[in-house]
């Protein structure tokens, strides 16, 4: 069958030897952007137990109050848990097919469905770089994609741990959508770099990384209000007026906002009031690489400023993410509108990774895409 030859590249990958990092198990909460209250399991090939017994067939965990219960093929509970263990598929109404192995537990909060997937940090690895690299094609770029992916996972373990788990499955954390589609390339860069992490002064670094820089990088306090990194600063993304990830598609863009739909998004992201209306924008500070880093919208009695990045976030929630692709625009105002005229895609800390694409394609290893990226900082195994 066609899966075998993954199978079978997954039972080598991951009997390769392993370091205590790359040996360690982490949790993740899978469907984490979606509200459910039932999701039904088949058991893909190999056994496959719920709740101690085996799943021979389709069922469906349902939620109701704090119980989870179990129908179909298999009927337990109403319990307060419900573990399965093995390679199973999830799919349900509104929810996208995924296939997910190790173990899978089921809780219920007010109804609603709380999935944790518990898995190998490589295995989970294979699935990131999967996720996060999927339009990548050169080699070198997807190792730098596993040795980034890898430190930022080990970096923040913590990240959800107040809610019962490390690492959720969105952009948040890092894209995982499970073991259904994982391509040869994620799976040989993660075994090529087994163990591997980007570190400064012997710590695993802050490894931020982003879809298209734009020509630069920013440097990352005219992003986030965090603490300064001395190897998250802005780098020249190529040569001036060739940047490596030029060859992006979609590189550049323009969107045009309406008054009338800005006066709608800034009221919904609460930037203004009711009874406000947005009559202009324009840029009012910029960061390092030339990206806004403060925005002011004028209203009928005042101007509201407003972070570049929250302006980016807020009106992506709320339009769709290809409406403002990054902070990296011009601001050319119209009659009734404003026409934002950008470049890149993403918040444009760290690595770029359609910059490490051209790297790649120009002949850098994937050590030297990551020392350019993250200036200060080195590969090494680490436990």
């Amino acid at each position: 069958m066609k899966a075998f030859p993954l199978l079978l590249l997954l039972a080598v990958c991951y009997a390769a030897p392993e370091t205590r990092a790359a040996g360690r198990q982490i949790t993740v909460r899978v469907y984490s952007l979606h509200k459910t209250s039932s999701v039904t399991l088949e058991p893909d090939d190999g056994a496959v137990s719920a709740g101690g017994r085996p799943l021979g067939g389709p069922a469906r965990a349902s939620a109701r109050g704090s119980s989870v219960s179990l129908d179909g093929a298999l009927k337990a509970g109403p319990s307060k848990s419900l573990a399965v263990s093995g390679a199973v598929w999830l799919s349900g109404k509104g929810l996208p097919r995924r296939l997910y192995r190790g173990e899978l537990t089921f809780t219920a909060e007010k109804s609603l469905l709380k999935i944790i997937n518990t898995v190998p940090l490589e295995t989970y690895l294979a699935g990131v770089v999967t996720g996060e690299a999927g339009d990548l094609s050169h080699p070198e770029a997807y190792k730098a994609q596993a040795v980034a992916a890898r430190t930022y996972t080990v970096k923040y373990l913590k990240n959800h741990l107040g809610e019962g788990y490390n690492m959720c499955d969105s952009t948040h954390c890092q894209l995982y959508s499970g073991l259904g589609k994982i391509s040869a390339k994620a799976l040989a860069a993660s075994d090529a770099t087994r163990g591997e992490m980007l570190l400064y002064k012997g710590e695993p670094a802050a490894a931020f990384y982003h879809s298209v820089c734009g020509g630069r990088t920013e440097t990352m306090t005219y992003v986030w209000p965090f603490e300064s990194k001395p190897y998250l600063i802005s780098v020249r993304d190529g040569p001036p007026g060739s940047p490596y990830c030029a060859i992006a598609p979609g590189f550049r863009w323009k969107t045009k906002i309406y008054f009338t739909g800005l006066t709608r998004l800034g009221r919904q992201a609460g930037w203004l009031a009711p009874d406000e209306a947005a009559g202009g924008m324009r840029i009012s500070a910029w960061g390092v690489s030339g990206r806004a880093a403060e925005v002011e919208l004028y209203t009928q009695r005042r101007r509201v400023r407003i972070p570049a990045t929250e302006f980016y976030h807020g009106i992506g929630r709320r339009a769709g993410w290809q409406a403002v692709r990054s902070s990296f625009f011009k601001v050319l105002a119209g009659k009734d509108y404003i026409l934002l005229d950008g470049v890149g895609s993403g918040h444009g800390v760290g690595m770029c990774q359609w910059g490490a694409e051209g790297m790649a394609r120009t002949g850098f290893k994937y050590r030297e895409i990551l020392r350019h990226y993250y200036p200060g900082t080195e590969v090494q195994v680490h436990d």
